[in-house]
């Protein structure tokens, strides 16, 4: 099975960059665009993982992915960064159990207590830094 990061973003050039930098260092991404988006995504993805709509010839060509991490922006339309983590967390396990990444230009004294208790794992700065984005992804990942 597939493995991928979510890479969610309303700044179409934010996005692309985060895309561009995580696929340098290896991985394969799919993207969303809002928080609601992401969230359809990856509810849709649970339901072929459990093999719900294996014999409906509609979705036989689509193929399931293993989500092994999330990099969201904080601040989304529909539903926020935190949004999107407490609705993750409310799934079954594995989903629930997926590392959740905050990427924001915020001071990290804004959203530190709001990324806590949404259940989000780890934040980074904008602009991301190619050194400190392959940590984050070492770190998160060897643990999931």
């Amino acid at each position: 099975m597939n493995e991928c990061i979510l890479c969610v973003d309303d700044n179409a050039i934010s996005l692309e960059n985060t895309l561009q930098q995580v696929s340098k260092l290896g991985h394969s991404t799919i993207s969303a665009t809002n928080g609601l988006e992401a969230v359809k995504l990856i509810n849709l993805n649970s339901k072929l993982l459990s093999d719900t709509y294996s014999s409906s010839s509609f979705f036989s060509d689509i193929k399931p992915y293993k989500i092994s991490l999330i990099f969201t922006e904080f601040n989304l339309p529909l539903m926020s960064g935190s949004e999107i983590s407490q609705a993750i967390r409310a799934m079954k396990p594995p989903i629930s159990n997926i590392p959740i990444i905050v990427l924001t230009a915020l001071p990290a004294e804004e959203i530190q207590n709001k990324c806590i208790e949404s259940g989000i794992n780890d934040y980074l700065a904008k602009p991301l830094k190619t050194e400190e984005l392959e940590k984050v992804l070492t770190k998160w990942i060897s643990k999931n």
